[in-house]
């Protein structure tokens, strides 16, 4: 698990090494989403790894609104 995790943070340090000078043109609140996202991407990617059952958003936001949802 560490080395495919391994594997994920290399490759985002990578995109991150390309895309320097196009994210630093960014605004600053589209620089922390593009953070946000790789960070949030690798705790999901871990949690796949990690958890024997996993729990997808989808089903998870599903049993959340099935009370709201008239049929």
């Amino acid at each position: 698990m560490i080395r495919i995790l391994l594997i994920y943070i290399v490759s985002a340090v990578i995109i991150l090494l390309l895309d320097r000078k196009v994210i630093q043109s960014l605004p600053k609140i589209n620089r922390w989403f593009t953070y946000i996202i790789l960070i949030v991407g690798m705790f999901i990617f871990a949690y796949s790894l990690q958890v024997k059952h996993i729990v997808y958003g989808s089903v998870w936001i599903s049993r959340w609104l099935g009370p709201f949802v008239p049929f």
